[in-house]
């Protein structure tokens, strides 16, 4: 029988966090850089939130462009157009968990087909996931934002995932490191697993993902007891 993962990527297999690394080589200063990754990232996830709420969309890679700006502007850091378009230009350096290759083999081990669902373009998924090492471990790159010009947790991501899984949707597990991705895929009925990496409290309201774990592995080896 066929059995589906559909994962998120960024915070879920790979680190945007570790932007950082590549920043650093512009403002010469880790913890700056440090500073801009963490505001960079926070302004992707409100951008998507409002740009979702509101029924608009910005492609990427121009709307991660504008939230690097931002970043930058909070921060009062100055860079030339030229050196924002090429960290911009390097977003796919993103390093994976330290245990999501072993887990991913292990899953794949168990029969599962994994395939990713997320909100970048399919070429954005693509180049991230050849340099943290996830790629051949991935049968099928689906982009919302490409396909369905809709971003996470918009009722149309988690659509498209359930029609491109191959597979019945009781067999479908949706995989994400994100909270409120999970409410939205336990809203279309589906079994979700919540990667809770950064051990944030659980919400409590009513909205129960059917696996909670401090990582990847921790959920491969739940499911290879199972």
């Amino acid at each position: 029988m066929t059995k589906t993962m559909l994962f998120d990527t960024w915070g879920t297999l790979v680190d945007n966090y570790s932007i950082a690394d590549v920043i650093e080589q512009y403002v010469y200063e880790s913890h700056t850089a440090q500073k801009v990754a963490q505001d960079w990232r926070f302004q992707h996830k409100w951008a998507m939130f409002h740009l979702t709420l509101s029924d608009n969309f910005v492609p990427h890679p121009g709307l991660n462009e504008a939230c690097l700006r931002w970043a930058l502007d909070f921060h009062n850091v100055k860079l030339s157009d030229a050196e924002i378009t090429e960290i911009n230009e390097q977003y796919h350096k993103l390093r994976a968990y330290p245990d999501v290759i072993g887990a991913l083999k292990d899953l794949k081990g168990q029969g599962w087909v994994i395939k990713i669902v997320a909100n970048p373009t399919k070429k954005m998924i693509e180049d991230h996931s050849k340099f943290a090492g996830t790629y051949e471990y991935i049968d099928e790159i689906i982009s919302s934002g490409e396909e369905m010009h809709a971003f996470k947790p918009s009722p149309k991501v988690y659509q498209i995932g359930m029609e491109r899984a191959g597979c019945p949707k009781d067999e479908i597990l949706w995989v994400t490191g994100h909270q409120w991705e999970a409410f939205g895929a336990v809203r279309q009925g589906l079994r979700v697993a919540w990667t809770n990496r950064a051990r944030q409290p659980k919400l409590r309201i009513g909205i129960e993902p059917t696996y909670t774990t401090k990582n990847l592995q921790e959920l491969a080896d739940i499911l290879a007891a199972e």
